[in-house]
């Protein structure tokens, strides 16, 4: 293919990513979601002091929810929030741009790995509109960025046989991204061993960049022993549920009881271990998670995969395996980038193995070339017929996927997006100015981080109100201005204050004066006033 030929149409195919990407940015997901507003108040609060919401000077990890969010995106979001304010569209738009560049370098990683331009073509335009690249690429959290620095690592590796200082810029990809995503880590660490295993060259490059690396990723395992940032992790591990290893405690205290011999070697706390990660792993290999419709976290009606993919991804990897060394590392890639989903017990599971997201629309990509090069060597009668149809069934099923996602999405409600509550923000902005204090009920989904990011609530002054006590979704302590989240006691009944509460929450004294509501009209929140004369308050 003529070289200016490919570059229009790379172009194009970027094109329309960012259409796909941009298009309704602040209105699809309708809502953001209390880590987005955490990744942008952190970055707001630094633009403005150098102190992230807890008082932490430019820290490593963001403590956030007590989570220790990785550092890398909440720095890449400070220039968006310093020019185009702290907005839903502003730290979203990073996302945006970091979509489109997976596009490109998927384009030239594919064309580096095989050297076939049209390959390289169709698996960035598979990867343009692919709804789960899609998805992720319109929010403001961190798994797109660990998606691109993966891909941009891997190809500059690739390049190192060309120009050896590659390689040494392709190792400090690596520790950025090793500090982009949870994910990235364990996949870094297991890819890396392959990758130089495949490459059959060691030079000083390659050893510098080895020894760089280790410079940079030291910190985090030093904080991992001595700090908190591996509490999350773990707690969310298939490692953390205590109950098959309590189980088996017992029934290796009944063998002891009993005189049953083996108990040690069956009832090994190892090997109950072993199995909750084999239990993970294959769990996290159920085709329903990503050919599904309306699964966690999705808009209805969409799936992450088309279903025409599946027998595209089967014939794909199927003739990969004629080249080895290429079949060698796109199945660890794949494989290594399951295992972060398959060691965790908590939704959201496709953001977790969204790094798996390149060799399957590699494979569903080499599967339709496979096909339409098959025909046109072998059945050239059924070559244009074949291949209209496969173009129309990709045409019809995006048609439906863009109409569910773009018309319908609008008002979906996913639990994660936190919607409804901007609403309840500004309206209660409105009404604090009549009362002495305002009390958010912590009922309600991270109140904390929504108010301050739509408050705008100047870092400097939240600071010297105290800023941040801690992030866990129970403590009662975080306050700024009139603010105080906690939960509502008979102590803070007062006609002087204003209350925000959740639906669900049975407050016989408060009288609503506000309900806001869902996209959908489903009741979130009640803003009101004490009353005493209320029925319900005198019993």
């Amino acid at each position: 293919m003529h070289i200016q030929k490919s570059l229009i149409l790379i172009f194009l195919i970027c094109i329309l990513s960012l259409f796909l990407r941009i298009y309704l940015l602040d209105k699809i997901p309708n809502s953001i979601s209390a880590d987005e507003a955490a990744f942008g108040y952190n970055a707001y609060s630094i633009s403005k002091t150098g102190k992230d919401e807890f008082g932490h000077k430019y820290p490593l990890y963001f403590q956030s929810f007590d989570d220790y969010k990785n550092p890398l995106f909440g720095y890449l979001l400070i220039p968006f929030v310093k020019f185009f304010d702290l907005t839903d569209w502003s730290i979203r738009l990073p996302s945006v741009l970091l979509g489109v560049g997976v596009i490109l370098i998927i384009y030239l990683l594919v064309k580096k790995l095989t050297g076939k331009n049209r390959l390289a073509l169709i698996t960035s335009f598979f990867a343009a509109i692919s709804p789960w690249l899609i998805q992720y690429s319109r929010v403001a959290i961190d798994m797109e960025l660990g998606l691109f620095l993966s891909l941009v690592s891997i190809w500059l590796f690739l390049k190192g046989r060309e120009n050896k200082n590659y390689y040494l810029i392709s190792f400090l990809i690596f520790g950025l991204d090793f500090y982009a995503y949870h994910s990235s880590k364990i996949w870094i660490l297991a890819i890396l061993p392959v990758l130089l295993l495949l490459n059959y060259r060691f030079n000083k490059y390659i050893l510098l960049g080895i020894v760089v690396l280790a410079l940079m990723v030291f910190p985090y395992f030093r904080l991992l022993t001595t700090g908190n940032i591996g509490l999350r992790p773990y707690a969310i591990s298939v490692f953390s549920n205590q109950e098959e290893l309590n189980n088996d405690a017992k029934l290796l205290l009944y063998d002891k009881e009993h005189g049953v011999g083996g108990g040690k070697v069956v009832h090994n706390r190892r090997l109950t271990v072993f199995n909750q990660a084999i239990n993970g792993y294959l769990h996290i290999l159920n085709p329903e998670l990503l050919f599904s419709q309306s699964r966690y976290n999705q808009i209805r009606l969409t799936r992450l995969f088309f279903l025409w993919q599946i027998p595209l991804i089967l014939i794909g990897a199927l003739n990969l395996l004629k080249h080895r060394n290429l079949s060698v590392l796109i199945f660890s890639w794949l494989l290594f980038g399951l295992i972060p989903g398959g060691m965790t017990i908590l939704p959201v599971y496709d953001r977790r193995i969204l790094l798996s997201s390149f060799p399957l629309l590699y494979f569903s990509a080499y599967g339709f070339y496979t096909i339409i090069n098959y025909l046109y060597k072998n059945q050239k009668y059924l070559y244009r017929p074949l291949k209209l149809s496969l173009v129309l069934l990709i045409t019809t099923s995006f048609y439906l996927y863009m109409h569910n996602y773009f018309i319908h999405g609008r008002n979906e409600v996913v639990y994660l997006w936190g919607n409804g509550i901007k609403d309840v923000v500004s309206f209660t902005k409105e009404e604090k100015q009549k009362f002495d204090n305002v009390i958010v009920s912590i009922k309600l989904n991270q109140p904390l981080i929504f108010f301050l990011f739509y408050e705008k609530y100047p870092p400097d002054k939240y600071l010297q109100e105290g800023g941040t006590i801690s992030g866990g979704y129970l403590d009662e302590r975080n306050k700024f201005g009139k603010y105080k989240f906690k939960n509502i006691t008979k102590d803070d009944l007062s006609p002087k204050n204003l209350f925000v509460w959740s639906v669900e929450e049975v407050q016989p004294c408060l009288k609503p004066i506000h309900t806001i509501k869902m996209s959908n009209g489903t009741p979130l929140a009640h803003i009101g006033i004490y009353n005493s004369d209320l029925k319900a308050c005198q019993n």
